[in-house]
């Protein structure tokens, strides 16, 4: 019988044993997924950004008469200034965040972390954009110092909880800025290209003087236009609440750093993940 005992014992033991193993194992992976998703969504920043200066030039041509025929690029551009001067350090800071996933991604495989030099002097070029709040290029300053340490000092998975721990409020703090721009400043600038827009087809309908061809034309060039700017602002919605879910799940994380559950993390972690994979295809259908 004790024998029997014994081997009943040495069997729980082993299978507890491999149940943590296998925990272990999870636990990663859960993180991997959600790093490399939270990567490749940041990693579509790109055409949101670029489209606020073209916004605004749109605009611009939209405000004059229908029949003006010589408008300037200049000019145009010139009153966009400040919109096209800001891309280049949007698109570093969105860099820099995707940079710091790519790390997490590589901590929580047990390898070893790189990142594109590019993003090193992103900050100081963000500090004279008047447009970016001051506490999200400190974020930008904070993930990049991370990347450089995580680099310098050949940081490993054991780094991970820490890691996590340490970047959390500025990657909320620059997510949060971020899907400001897209989700509430670009959509505003183009619903006001809408306006702008739907004002010069009225004035352009004026002129067709019952002339029922060119009438229906211009119906259909402004059904045409309304869908496509209607389009942008459905993607721009859905890259905020991307953002939103890609900040919450790093909360999650940091939350249970250095006492994280697998079975609950991986449940919460696949819920976040799920997300935003839905709101990035919902996006990408929108393509701009």
């Amino acid at each position: 019988m004790l024998r029997v005992r014994d081997a009943a014992r040495t069997l729980g033991a082993i299978a507890v044993a491999l149940a943590l193993s296998l925990t272990g194992c999870a636990l990663p992976d859960a993180i991997r997924q959600f790093a490399t998703t939270a990567r490749d969504s940041t990693a579509q920043f790109a055409p949101f950004v670029q489209d606020i200066a073209d916004s605004c030039e749109r605009r611009k041509l939209a405000e004059h008469p229908a029949t003006e025929i010589a408008i300037s690029d200049d000019a145009v551009k010139a009153a966009c200034k400040e919109d096209s001067d800001l891309t280049p350090g949007l698109l570093g800071a969105m860099k820099v965040l995707t940079n710091y996933f790519n790390a997490l991604n590589s901590l929580a495989s047990d390898e070893v972390v790189t990142y594109d030099k590019e993003i090193d002097g992103v900050a100081s070029k963000l500090q004279t954009a008047a447009k970016f709040p001051a506490p999200a290029t400190d974020a930008v300053k904070g993930l990049a110092k991370f990347l450089a340490d995580a680099v310098a000092s050949g940081y490993q998975r054991k780094k991970l909880a820490d890691a996590v721990k340490a970047a959390d409020k500025d990657v909320a703090t620059l997510t949060d800025a971020l899907g400001r721009i897209v989700g509430v400043d670009y959509v505003r600038d183009l619903d006001n290209e809408l306006d702008t827009l739907k004002n010069r087809y009225i004035d352009a309908m004026r002129t067709t003087k019952g002339d029922d061809a060119v009438a229906l034309l211009l119906q259909r060039h402004w059904r045409s236009d309304l869908a496509a700017l209607q389009k942008r602002r459905a993607a721009a919605v859905d890259f905020q609440k991307a953002l939103e879910k890609v900040r919450d799940g790093h909360h999650e994380l940091a939350s249970r750093a250095g006492q994280w559950s697998a079975e609950d993390l991986i449940k919460e972690l696949g819920s976040y993940t799920a997300s935003i994979q839905s709101l990035v295809k919902s996006f990408q259908a929108a393509a701009l």
